[in-house]
């Protein structure tokens, strides 16, 4: 294994002093971002860190559609290009499905690593009282539950008194907890939460697996924005001690962005609310990355964007996320969150020490949407209508495998993918035509994730330079299906530009004129058609015209190899 460098927390400018730096764009527009296999990344209550020459971003996993489905970590080297590196453990494995079905359902993960035992420690919300604590020798697999659980400093009784969202963290070698109390003495409430909860804030003992010596409330207002804080993470920088937070939100579409700051660990603290809505999302975590020349640290706040997601239930796979750089005042307050679509930020980071490859089977193939950040937004329209995306084949080969991006809504039957070949658009359109099948697919219901998943369609078939081949989606089932979607001209452009600025494309519309044959497309060149379910006829005053709407300025994400 390689010999891992400390958390982003710790990371100190002679470590990074002889990196080449790196520049790297950050813009609020990379809602919806995919790993290196395609894959809209799934990530809940995720936190970044930086392990072993690279970020490292691990959280959440609701694809298969239950409370917990595991923890999956995926590695950049540029906060844009991420891959998988799968799950950290089984979540089928007894003890960690027995662990992760408590209340807290391995809530929350937050790692550290222990440079004097080369350990990763993982805490997890799962039960009571206190944590449940994970270690491993690896900061993406291997880890296997402790036998004692970590507790914190203030919790009067576990029945009522529940410790639920926090963040661990180490600050010039000490590790600190941020943790809410969650106390259920407080009852009587219709719509709003049954309970107050608080941040509290407590020192890890050396090991990091426990807590010690006294807890201190974090409560400068006294108020019921103090009384409903949750989702705390943990920062310092020049002099001040922060914690971000939350409101109670419960993955909800927005929720005010807490700050709280002190120039001791113990208080007191000043309170401030740099966003009412979080742009559409809720607080996860804050990036903090030291400069590589011994200057100004970067601090980058991470949401997730829980309003961009189409499909329904708080804890779904499809939403985005936001990571935007925080500006602080020089009295160490924070300036407010900026939701606009056109923020964007290019910052410095240091270069990997890494021999991993970030690659994958979307990244690297030869043809296809691409899978950069192009405003993707997700277009749930089947099975209300089928897609057809048409693309040219610029060289000869075997054309061994086609992509596309679905997600499923509770799925009632098979979606259908097919690859075809047809001459040209006047003929795809005419009546009784019939293309030459390449390859067909049945994307089962147990197959059909709710995550943004990339599935491949094996073909190997020959082609030649110049080909139309097409990709046709059919859902045979009632419920919604999604696919991902971004434009190609101005007008389809910009997917998302925050709560404030007019929130995003509607997930159901494909409204568009009727095809005629002659788009030329723009993206990767080809085009994306759209036909109301079972309207196979012609349709117009007149009786002439076809059922087919070409959904100009727009395309799937898809991609293809030819080898």
């Amino acid at each position: 294994m390689r010999n891992p460098l400390l958390s982003t927390l710790l990371l100190g400018s002679s470590l990074l002093g002889a990196a080449t730096c790196l520049n790297t764009t950050i813009s609020n527009s990379f809602v919806n971002m995919f790993s290196t296999d395609g894959d809209l990344i799934d990530s809940t209550s995720g936190k970044i860190d930086y392990f072993e020459g690279q970020f490292l971003w691990y959280g959440l996993n609701f694809g298969c559609g239950k409370a917990f489905c595991g923890i999956e970590s995926w590695s950049s080297q540029d906060l844009v290009t991420w891959s998988s590196n799968g799950l950290l453990f089984d979540p089928k494995e007894i003890a960690a499905a027995t662990i992760c079905a408590s209340s807290g359902d391995c809530g929350r993960p937050h790692m550290i690593y222990d440079s004097s035992r080369a350990l990763y420690i993982l805490w997890v919300n799962a039960g009571t009282p206190g944590y449940v604590i994970f270690t491993s020798s690896s900061p993406t697999s291997g880890f296997v539950p402790e036998s004692s659980r970590a507790l914190v400093g203030y919790q009067p009784e576990p029945e009522t008194h529940q410790a639920g969202d926090f963040s661990i963290a180490m600050i010039n070698g000490t590790g600190y907890i941020a943790y809410a109390l969650i106390d259920f003495t407080t009852l009587g409430a219709s719509i709003w939460p049954p309970f107050k909860q608080s941040i509290y804030i407590q020192q890890l003992s050396s090991d990091f697996m426990n807590t010690t010596g006294d807890a201190t409330q974090v409560l400068p207002v006294g108020d019921l924005v103090d009384l409903q804080a949750e989702s705390p993470d943990i920062f310092y920088r020049d002099g001040y001690y922060y914690i971000s937070a939350s409101n109670t939100c419960g993955f909800c579409q927005g929720t005010l962005l807490i700050m709280y700051r002190a120039t001791d660990i113990s208080g007191p603290w000043t309170r401030q609310i740099i966003s009412s809505d979080t742009c559409g999302g809720q607080t996860t975590s804050v990036l903090t990355i030291p400069s590589s020349t011994g200057g100004e640290a970067i601090y980058v706040h991470q949401a997730d964007i829980q309003a961009s997601a189409p499909l329904a239930g708080p804890r779904n796979a499809q939403h985005g996320h936001q990571f935007q750089v925080l500006n602080f005042n020089t009295d160490g307050s924070i300036q407010n969150l900026d939701c606009s679509a056109s923020v964007s930020t290019t910052i410095t980071l240091p270069s990997t020490n890494s021999s991993t490859p970030i690659n994958g089977l979307a990244q690297s193939a030869t043809l296809g949407s691409g899978n950069g950040h192009q405003d993707y937004y997700l277009n749930c329209s089947l099975p209300q209508y089928v897609l057809y995306q048409t693309f040219s084949t610029p060289q000869s080969g075997n054309l061994t495998t086609v992509g596309i991006n679905l997600a499923g809504d509770a799925p009632t039957d098979n979606v259908t993918l097919a690859v075809f070949r047809f001459p040209n658009a006047t003929a795809l359109f005419s009546p009784f035509y019939k293309w030459e099948t390449l390859s067909t697919v049945d994307v089962t219901p147990e197959e059909l994730s709710a995550a943004v998943l990339a599935i491949s369609i094996p073909v190997g078939k020959e082609v030649a330079a110049g080909d139309n081949i097409g990709i046709a989606i059919t859902s045979l089932g009632i419920t919604p299906v999604c696919v991902a979607m971004h434009g190609t001209n101005s007008e389809y452009a910009t997917a998302w530009a925050g709560a404030a600025n007019g929130g995003f494309v509607p997930a159901q519309s494909v409204g568009e004129k009727v095809a005629n044959g002659t788009e030329t497309g723009s993206g990767s060149g080809g085009v994306l058609y759209a036909q109301g379910d079972s309207q196979v006829s012609y349709r117009g005053k007149n009786g002439n015209e076809i059922p087919i709407l070409e959904l100009s300025g727009r395309e799937l994400k898809w991609y293809a190899i030819v080898e």
